[in-house]
């Protein structure tokens, strides 16, 4: 648990610069970045690594994300049996939800389904909310790979999902994960 405190932490203090996305490779994932999207912008801290990268509106300073999380758990998540790994993606898939939703008002998600991502079992969650008086929503997902705990997270400012997360949405689904199918 402390390392997903810190995974968001990271997030939060991650300084955005701007670059040209499109393929984005870090073992053991690649994924096709959509167009618009700027970064990487990467920062690590431990067991913990956050990669961003953000899409500008082209109307205000709000932008949409598409983040992706590394969790080393060691050992801890070594024996995992592969019939598990569903279960188990949508266990921390949950509790990296409950630090989004300590960020947000009026928080409320979906139960998380499952998904494959890269060829493995995953779990996968909606979730709304508020941001500083705006309307927010997001799609996050989760996959056990190894020792790792990997999740994807896309969120905008708006009452519905936008054009922009979309497109995150339909980057990760297609993620390729060494390991995977």
């Amino acid at each position: 648990m402390r390392a997903l405190y810190i995974a968001l932490l990271l997030f939060a203090n991650i300084h955005w610069t701007s670059a040209c996305a499109s393929e984005y490779s870090i073992a053991p994932i690649r994924i096709d970045i959509p167009s618009g999207f700027e970064g990487p912008n990467q920062q690590s801290q431990g067991q913990a690594t956050v990669v961003a990268f953000l899409k500008p509106h082209s109307d205000s300073a709000v932008k949409t994300l598409l983040q992706i999380s590394f969790l080393d758990f060691g050992t801890q998540l070594q024996n995992v049996p592969k019939s598990d790994l569903d279960s188990s993606a949508a266990k921390y898939l949950l509790e990296l939800a409950g630090g989004v939703e300590r960020r947000r008002v009026d928080f409320k998600r979906s139960e998380p389904s499952s998904v494959m991502l890269g060829g493995l079992p995953g779990a996968k969650l909606t979730w709304t909310g508020r941001i500083d008086g705006m309307d927010a929503v997001g799609v996050m997902y989760c996959v056990v790979v190894g020792t790792r705990i990997i999740s994807f997270h896309t969120q905008d400012v708006a009452a519905a999902p936008t054009p922009a997360m979309n497109d995150a949405v339909q980057a990760i689904e297609s993620v390729k994960i060494d390991g995977g199918a």
